[in-house]
């Protein structure tokens, strides 16, 4: 299994090679510099990026200070499960307490479905939130295919769209999560058919089912993410999520100097009118 941190610093190498062929604008190509007079404003409610990653690049107390001089809440995520550092209830206890005396919150971010099995719900309850994205598709014939890398591969768009469907609906119905991260990201080989492929039913199939979770034993519906390295969700998807109730959090997935810097995000939250009532609460407040 691919390790956590070579995996995004694959994923933000190949989004920024694929940028033109995927015609969309992907974060790590310059479009302004923070600060400056093009660059959209910080939103009027207190910001959190909870997709920051610790990393050989970017220690607790970096991250800490970034967030300080961004003026963003870090929100600190590993993954868990086989080739990773947390498998056990201990090593989540640990974890945890590794976290807990920094002003920060503690989340995890599963890869491979079936992921809690490990973890008992009390020692799960202990977090602040958990992430999941969808990018590690299951392969028909076994093993997993890593969209996020450049050299994805997509013979039949409809016969991916319908496989990654359906695992983004394994995702959003049977893993306990709070936030689906990573909304509608496409492979570099057709991300520039994001409007043909995220149909009006397929972009209402996930609003439906991160709304109707709340019916379920977690009683609250899943939040969206708004990802600032691949510019996801489009401007379309959030409106429609927000007319649905949903709640949205901002984040970078960075392992670097880029955590709490936002662009995309503040965009999208000008655009479509984002205020402190459409922003994810945590599980403890």
């Amino acid at each position: 299994m691919t390790h956590p941190y070579s995996r995004r610093s694959f994923l933000e190498t190949s989004l920024m090679a694929g940028a033109a062929l995927a015609g969309r604008p992907i974060s790590g190509v310059p479009v302004a510099q923070e600060g400056g007079t093009h660059s959209p404003a910080k939103p009027g409610f207190p910001v959190a990026d909870y997709h920051v990653h610790l990393s050989p690049t970017l220690s607790i107390e970096e991250a800490l200070a970034l967030g300080k001089q961004r003026q963003v809440q870090i929100g600190i995520l590993e993954h868990p499960g086989p080739g990773f550092p947390i498998n056990t209830d201990a090593d989540l206890k640990r974890y945890i307490d590794g976290l807990r005396r920094y002003p920060v919150r503690i989340g995890l971010q599963p890869v491979y479905a079936g992921w809690s099995k490990g973890f008992s719900k009390s020692a799960l309850d202990e977090l602040d939130y958990v992430l999941m994205d969808a990018l590690t598709l299951p392969r028909p014939e076994g093993g997993w295919l890593a969209i996020w890398q450049i050299d994805t591969m997509v013979d039949d768009e409809e016969e991916f769209m319908a496989r990654y469907m359906r695992f983004i609906e394994q995702v959003l119905t049977t893993e306990p999560i709070d936030i689906f991260g990573w909304p509608t990201f496409l492979p570099v080989p057709i991300a520039r058919l994001y409007q043909e492929l995220w149909t009006p039913q397929r972009v209402q199939r996930i609003i439906s089912l991160c709304r109707d979770r709340a019916q379920g034993p977690r009683d609250r519906k899943i939040a969206i993410e708004i990802n600032e390295v691949a510019h996801v969700p489009d401007e379309s998807f959030i409106l429609q999520a927000k007319r649905a109730g949903l709640k949205f959090t901002f984040g970078t997935d960075a392992r670097n100097q880029n955590a709490a810097h936002f662009y995309y995000c503040y965009q999208m939250a000008q655009k479509c009118g984002l205020t402190e009532a459409d922003m994810f609460v945590l599980r403890k407040g």
